[in-house]
């Protein structure tokens, strides 16, 4: 085999291999209720050059292979690596998950869907972060910032924030969002608490 067909070969492998649909079941993504799942599902036809991303979050109703929801990933990583990371947190009523990931280095994202058997959607998170550097009077995170959904009370989902500020000093505190969701209104959620941040200690 000559140096042409073997890079044409190599070439037409590796575009083989990232067209195979593929998806996983998230650490933490089964439903209580059983009735549905988070699959961190690989993008089809990725374009490793053009593409933001390798892969997205699809959430799934029991038995049914088309996705009620899909949303991208950041495209930090790529599919495998991912699989390790991106983690799923439900409520104990199946109605609301918290999908986090990590979108650089340092930082992470998350994201929390409102899910029932007509749909699900995305809902919008107060600046939470914001707010917790307020606390220390500091207006930008200077170099890390991760969120961990830590667990849901109720409607209330806690959550525990890490980040640097003021020059690279740590700290660290338990935010509280609370997810509104009354019978007749859009489903929500509300910013009920920020823990004083304390100083990590160096």
């Amino acid at each position: 085999m000559n140096m042409k067909t073997f890079v044409f070969t190599l070439t037409a492998t590796m575009l083989a291999s990232l067209t195979i649909a593929e998806d996983s079941l998230m650490d933490g993504g089964r439903s209580p209720d059983g009735h549905y799942e988070v699959r961190l599902a690989r993008t089809p036809n990725y374009d490793i050059i053009n593409d933001s991303s390798e892969y997205s979050f699809q959430i799934h109703a029991k038995n049914k292979e088309k996705p009620l929801f899909t949303l991208p990933g950041s495209g930090f990583r790529g599919y495998s690596v991912a699989k390790g990371y991106c983690k799923a947190l439900w409520s104990q009523t199946s109605r609301f998950v918290v999908i986090v990931e990590r979108d650089t280095r340092h930082t992470t994202e998350i994201y929390i869907v409102d899910v029932s058997s007509d749909g699900a959607k995305r809902l919008e998170i107060p600046d939470y972060v914001q707010n917790a550097l307020g606390r220390v009077n500091a207006t930008s995170i200077d170099f890390a910032c991760v969120s961990t959904p830590k667990r849901w009370d109720g409607d209330d989902l806690i959550v525990g924030l890490y980040f640097t500020a003021n020059g690279r000093h740590s700290y660290t505190c338990d935010v509280t969002l609370h997810l509104y969701h009354e019978q007749d209104s859009e489903s929500s959620v509300g910013l009920k608490n920020v823990n004083k941040p304390k100083e990590d200690e160096a």
